[in-house]
């Protein structure tokens, strides 16, 4: 049994290995010889725009209030809005030590044990957020995705596709190959645990609250990255920053680092580049999301989390 978990363990950092690797020629190639245009980062976010940045702001407080009301609907109204939304909170304090919102969810499954919830019953509440989420994002992809392709189908007809772009487009493709593969198992441990999680949804108020839930949270955070792209004064394309915004989620739930931290930023990077912005103006957005969506959050969450034991919330 050892030697089994021994193995998986060296495969998957034999796998991280590989990305790792796969990531560093791309730097290497592109990203390290035009490090120099980093340097006017601050110039572009001095002048950014603070209506946006007061959108970015707003649209993130209401993310996170999605949260709670999503959470509360997985769990079919157990206990109060307030106090999940609390929770809520503090567990995604946690997260930002912890990869695979593992934190969040034990602080979670917690609360609805001391709610007289069973064991297998407050896992499965505490995960269907995650879950649906995922399920709805992948098929909010494959509805994008054939506008999206169109698009750049018909971007690469009208310019030159330069050669970063292929190489970077080919690199995702292998990424997303080599985790289907060695991950097959665990996709199918999601696809049973999502399976469940479908089950134990128990009418159609509960079902209606998890999409409109779910759907709210993509659409608050897509409105965040949208409008830190507007903050510095250039044009977003709304198609383009939410198909970005998806596929940099699910970056970052894969990602074996707290809140996909550097994957993400990673990601943005190129996807922010691919739009035509330049590298000072991609930080910049970049730097402008991460701080509404991950490092501002650090706050409150620390916060809430003290709250919760105050309040002695969870047992």
């Amino acid at each position: 049994m050892k030697d089994k978990t021994s193995t998986k363990t060296n495969k998957f950092k034999n796998v991280i290995k590989i990305i790792s690797l796969i990531v560093l020629m791309i730097g290497i190639y592109y990203f390290i010889p035009k490090l120099g245009s980093f340097k006017y980062t601050f110039s572009v976010l001095k002048d950014a725009s603070w209506f946006w940045l007061i959108i970015a702001f707003l649209a993130a407080i209401a993310s996170f209030f999605s949260a709670g009301f999503t959470q509360f609907a997985a769990g079919n109204s157990t206990g109060s809005l307030i106090e999940i939304t609390l929770v809520q909170t503090a567990g995604s304090f946690i997260n930002h030590f912890l990869p695979f919102s593992l934190g969040g969810v034990n602080l979670i499954s917690k609360y609805y044990l001391k709610k007289g919830r069973k064991q297998a019953e407050a896992i499965i509440m505490s995960m269907l957020p995650i879950i649906f989420g995922i399920i709805t994002t992948v098929i909010t992809i494959a509805i994008i995705s054939p506008i999206t392709i169109t698009n750049y189908i018909d971007h690469v007809h009208k310019t030159h596709l330069n050669i970063w772009e292929l190489v970077g487009l080919g690199a995702i493709l292998i990424i997303i190959v080599i985790l289907t593969l060695v991950f097959k198992n665990k996709i199918k441990n999601l696809l049973r645990e999502a399976l469940l999680g479908l089950k134990s949804i128990s009418d159609i108020k509960q079902l209606s609250y998890l999409i409109s839930g779910s759907l709210a949270i993509t659409i608050t955070s897509t409105l965040v990255l949208y409008a830190s792209v507007k903050a510095i004064h250039q044009p977003a394309d709304l198609i383009a920053v939410f198909t970005l915004y998806v596929t940099s989620a699910l970056v970052s739930n894969i990602a074996p680092t707290p809140g996909g931290l550097g994957a993400t930023e990673a990601f943005l990077l190129v996807g922010l580049a691919a739009t035509h912005l330049n590298l000072s103006q991609a930080a910049a957005v970049i730097l402008i999301y991460r701080f509404f969506t991950f490092w501002l959050p650090i706050l409150p969450g620390g916060l809430a989390l003290h709250r919760v034991n105050k309040l002695k919330i969870v047992g």
